[in-house]
């Protein structure tokens, strides 16, 4: 297999001046000697040398990349279609249920299945006051006095904002009294992710006690990696601690239309292994529309798609997705779930995240350190 790869890979040279590959050429790209700068439009830019853990991804070939040699550099350039082959050697968990025709669960699962494939769910809409807040939060011209009227049009929110900034882990020498005093000590991005938090548990609801506790055990499970997403973030460059956290609150929100829908059919509420393959299979496309519709950037709305793409390569430069990936491995570190996942050593985004520091033989290093602010990032979004 080596050899082969071998043979249609080639080395190419690069000397100064930017320089840029494209997906369509079906090639990727690895640094094997010297150093670049690999700088994203309007986003940070990324020294990468070819000893750094990271070189053993292909260099990103999305438009927005520029990449630009530091002197004398050398590539190898591979066909793409070789990249699926640590796909092809590792499959992941499936869930476990027997189809027979005259099965009355298999009947069920493809009825079911049959109907979602045709679109047959309701993605879940974004409030409007969350609309709002977001353009006012991206509006240069907007001060904190015009995102606090905002945040006041919502009394729960108010309330949960000035619990938040008056805990243990915000609360300054004075107390906060005002909505406008809050925002300013927050910081914008800090109230847009607790607004969004607040706003998308209200979506982790049904009315069908059976689906209760599975939606209660999904919410703690989102808050749980998101925590984990926004430390790794801390310590990883190019990412941001706070994109991060609202990363992992939203990985797994394909499940939510697919729990509503189930909710309208007691049987199906009834057969958890019937249900539990339907979400399985259908949770990451279903995700990516539901983000899709709320108007998120490309970039989220593919993390929900690729959320449990464990051995997914993607490049040299750690992205949410990355990140996502390890924190769920960790958030299942002794439970059920974690059955018959890989090892979280074992796939492609563990040398990428936090510098290379992330230790196999100490789990991952970075989160043992940080237990604490995770479990206090974990309780306020709670």
């Amino acid at each position: 297999m080596l050899e082969t790869i071998a043979r249609h890979s080639r080395f190419v040279a690069l000397d100064n001046g930017d320089w840029q590959t494209r997906r369509e050429d079906g090639c990727r790209h690895f640094l094997v000697r010297g150093e670049l700068y690999l700088e994203q439009t309007d986003g940070p830019r990324h020294r990468l040398r070819a000893q750094d853990p990271g070189a053993g991804y292909p260099l990103p070939v999305d438009e927005d990349w520029r990449i630009r040699p530091l002197g004398p550099a050398r590539l190898i350039e591979t066909p793409e279609r070789y990249l699926g082959l640590c796909r092809e050697q590792h499959s992941g968990p499936s869930v476990a249920i027997e189809l027979h025709e005259d099965d009355a669960e298999a009947q069920l699962y493809l009825e079911f299945h049959r109907e979602l494939t045709q679109g047959g769910y309701e993605l879940p809409a974004l409030p409007d006051l969350a609309i709002r807040i977001g353009k006012a939060m991206d509006d240069p011209n907007t001060n904190n006095e015009d995102i606090a009227r905002l945040v006041q049009l919502d009394p729960a929110l108010s309330a949960r904002l000035m619990s938040v900034v008056n805990s243990a882990a915000f609360a300054g020498s004075t107390p906060i009294c005002s909505l406008n005093q809050a925002v300013a000590r927050l910081g914008r991005q800090q109230v847009r992710n607790l607004v969004f938090s607040c706003i998308i548990k209200d979506l982790f609801r049904t009315e069908s006690a059976t689906l209760r506790q599975m939606m209660k055990a999904l919410w703690d499970h989102s808050c749980r990696v998101a925590a984990i997403c926004s430390v790794l973030a801390r310590f990883t460059p190019g990412l941001d601690p706070d994109r991060a956290l609202l990363a992992g609150l939203v990985h797994d929100i394909g499940v939510i239309p697919l729990l509503h829908t189930a909710s309208n059919m007691p049987t199906l509420a009834t057969s958890p292994a019937v249900l539990q393959r339907l979400v399985h299979e259908m949770k990451a496309e279903v995700g990516q529309l539901t983000l899709q519709t709320w108007h998120f950037d490309p970039a989220l709305c593919r993390l929900a798609r690729e959320a449990e793409d464990w051995y997914r390569i993607g490049s040299a430069i750690a992205d949410y997705t990355d990140a996502v990936l390890i924190a769920q491995l960790h958030a299942f570190v002794g439970l059920p779930e974690g059955r018959g996942l890989p090892r979280i050593d074992a796939i492609p985004a563990f040398r990428k995240l936090a510098l290379g520091k992330l230790s196999p033989r100490h789990s991952l290093g970075v989160l043992d350190q940080a237990a604490h602010e995770i479990e206090e990032v974990e309780q306020l979004l709670r």
